[in-house]
């Protein structure tokens, strides 16, 4: 029988039964917060993952880079233990693979907008659409997990994660739908099971071990290992739990409680591996944002400008910090222009034109707002479209011109035409026609060369340009033949103008030859005529009388083409 006289048989009677039994609910207590953090750490982790691959999908999406969707998050599929990766629409079917969506943003819109996959692939059924997890995450709108065992004994963990429609989606998608799909991503749990199982192995081996050796070993264990040990990774654990996995134990012993902390500190590892990949994503998206040749600005919730790429910098012409002092509504001097562009997002008017320094300017700003509608801050992309505008205004003139008189063509006579004739028809504005044809042309081609005929040509041109006021639009009809079309001018003004015409060019000597033209001149009021095209015949006709008559006049169209101005010197 022991008896109690000494205070360390005291102490390791009392104490051995308290740690014994302490031991014990440690043990189960930390096995199973084990189990539940390392499951709920594990969802954190996915949640992250997932949240940052919808960050930089919208990213992608709003910067009209939809064909780039599907690389950029395929990347997920190399991270270890990652066993299934996709973005899925509502219904289930997998996102990015067929032409489903494309079809439907290019009908809304009501014009060919983007282009879908070539051979119209068929759409992939990722997920029953009765998929309990999928209908749970529909209905509640949040990220839900589904845990599933594989017929080797693997545990899954599937997390279903929602792509919500925020308000720069109802544009393409529309408003109907809160949901647009959601992010899936399927990681084994055979690690964490593994650790999990490990621990509860480790649990009943210091349960054994106290047992067997606290009669002996109670005052040093318990006061120099077991207790500041456990202490300690109480409050690495603790520490743990609120987010910080930078802390590490001393794991030197070869007992369980040293094999509890290599685990302890192996998943902290695993944890800072994917915290890590997940930065590196987010590095790699930035490198995208700052290499962009769009600038891009970007605000938090306070309108506290948080991001300006390099192309901001070099579009604005002010630097990083210049554009952060003065501030989002700032970026252009006017404050209330900037906040028109975010008060109509979506709008008409969300991506307007904007002379900046010299600079043609595509701005298109918006409000980014949270699921609940919540403003977490505001967007700007800024292009530079000046060389665009330019060369579109080139291109546009030389489609319009007559490379050899510098004169309209005739495509453009023909839109104008139909423009004014119906001027006319709506608001009884006059019009006249003046048709001109050069006398004797064959024989500047046929006599003097081709050449000739060109300078000829090209003379006639320069002076129709300099007579015609802005009103007036010269234009060559084909071959030595040119048209004035007159909005504005009645018939007999008209003449008067054509016959000024006829006087200036009769003044022209071209390689020693006198130049001579006549001239037809056709109006309404003055005619019943159904299109443009009936009064250019009329002027047609008075041409012709002008060329019977014995040419170098000017014939106005109708009963009056009797009469003439000018007369033939030749």
């Amino acid at each position: 029988m022991i008896h109690f006289r000494r205070i360390g048989h005291r102490l390791l009677a009392s104490v051995g039964g308290i740690v014994i039994l302490g031991i014990v609910a440690i043990a189960l207590t930390y096995a199973i917060r084990q189990e539940a953090s390392s499951l709920q750490q594990a969802e954190n982790a996915l949640g992250k993952v997932t949240d940052s691959v919808a960050e930089g999908l919208a990213a992608i999406m709003l910067g009209g880079h939809a064909k780039a969707a599907p690389d950029f998050a395929s990347r997920l599929k190399n991270v270890p233990n990652v066993v299934d990766y996709r973005i899925i629409r509502i219904d289930g079917t997998q996102a990015f693979v067929d032409n489903a969506t494309v079809e439907q943003v290019n009908a809304r819109l009501g014009e060919f907008e983007f282009t879908g996959r070539k051979g119209e692939p068929a759409p992939v059924r990722a997920v029953s659409s009765i998929d309990p997890a999928l209908e749970r995450m529909r209905q509640t709108g949040e990220r839900v997990f589904s845990y599933h065992t594989q017929p080797g004994g693997e545990r899954l963990v599937t997390v279903f994660s929602p792509i919500h429609a925020g308000l720069s989606c109802k544009k393409c998608h529309g408003a109907e739908a809160a949901l647009r799909g959601a992010i899936t991503l399927t990681v084994s749990m055979k690690e964490i099971d593994d650790d999990v199982e490990h621990t509860w192995r480790l649990s009943i081996l210091v349960i054994i071990g106290a047992l067997a050796g606290i009669i002996t070993l109670i005052y040093w264990f318990a006061h120099r290992t077991v207790v500041s040990q456990i202490v300690e990774f109480l409050k690495a654990m603790e520490t743990a739990a609120v987010g910080d996995n930078s802390v590490r134990l001393k794991a030197t012993s070869r007992d369980e409680i040293g094999r509890m902390a290599r685990s302890f500190n192996h998943m902290n590892e695993e944890l800072l591996q994917i915290y890590g990949n997940l930065k590196e994503e987010r590095a790699k998206l930035n490198t995208v944002i700052h290499g962009a040749s769009s600038g891009i600005v970007v605000t938090d919730a306070l309108q506290h400008v948080v991001l300006v790429n390099r192309a901001a910098e070099n579009i604005i012409g002010r630097s990083e910090q210049a554009i952060i002092e003065g501030g989002f509504l700032h970026l252009f001097d006017d404050s209330a222009w900037m906040e028109a562009r975010i008060q109509n997002e979506g709008g008409e008017a969300s991506s307007p034109l904007l002379e900046w320094n010299g600079k043609i300017l595509s701005v298109q700003a918006s409000t980014i707002r949270h699921e609940g509608g919540t403003i977490i801050g505001s967007a700007a992309l800024i292009r530079d479209i000046t060389e665009e505008k330019r060369l579109e205004a080139r291109l546009k003139e030389q489609s319009i011109t007559d490379a050899l008189t510098d004169l309209h063509n005739r495509r453009h006579f023909d839109e104008v035409l139909v423009t004014e004739y119906k001027r006319w028809k709506r608001y009884a504005q006059p019009l006249s026609v003046m048709m001109i044809d050069v006398d004797h042309f064959k024989k500047f081609n046929d006599t003097h060369g081709h050449d000739c005929g060109d300078r000829v040509l090209s003379a006639i041109g320069a002076v129709l340009k300099t007579l015609a006021a802005p009103s007036l639009i010269p234009c060559r009809y084909g071959g030595e033949e040119m048209l004035i079309v007159m909005p504005g001018v009645v018939e007999e003004r008209g003449v008067q103008l054509a016959e000024t015409v006829r006087q200036r060019i009769s003044e022209l000597v071209i390689d020693g030859l006198k130049v001579t033209v006549s001239i037809g001149v056709a109006g309404v009021p003055g005619h019943e005529v159904e299109n443009g095209d009936a009064l250019v015949k009329l002027a047609d006709d008075a041409l012709y009388d002008a060329k019977e008559g014995g040419r170098n006049q000017v014939r106005r169209a109708g009963p009056r083409s009797a009469g003439y101005l000018g007369a033939d010197t030749q």
